[in-house]
């Protein structure tokens, strides 16, 4: 695997991510309207899409609180839901995105090194 490929998150990440940008762009876009049609208090609404929008910032970067936080965002509606659990937790690539590097095992290879490392033989 590339180092370009690592950097990028696997493509269910990609789809949530893009579900979260289009929801957020879309509660702007009505923001804006809302501002044009001469309302701009209630343009203070278009705040609302900062929500999903770090949402979909923290699902491209594997953070994990904005896998729960996409969970919780989803769960009033049942479909949005059960997609976003196919999409995040079903799938290894998935849940490999959002493990940090610290929890894999055995990342240096076999356990000879660690004896060496110790100073035991």
């Amino acid at each position: 695997m590339s180092t370009d490929e690592m950097n990028r998150p696997p493509t269910p990440v990609l789809a949530a991510v893009c579900i979260y940008a289009l929801l957020a762009a879309a509660l702007l876009i009505g923001a804006v309207a809302i501002a044009i049609a001469g309302a701009p208090t209630l343009a203070l609404l278009g705040l609302g899409a900062l929500l999903p929008g770090s949402v979909a910032l923290g699902l491209w970067q594997g953070n994990r609180g904005a896998r729960i936080a996409a969970f919780v965002l989803a769960f009033p509606s049942i479909l949005g839901a059960i997609v976003l659990v196919f999409l995040l937790a079903v799938p290894e690539s998935s849940r490999a995105w959002f493990t940090p590097d610290e929890l894999d095992e055995d990342e240096f290879g076999d356990e000879e090194g660690d004896e060496v490392a110790t100073g035991r033989r």
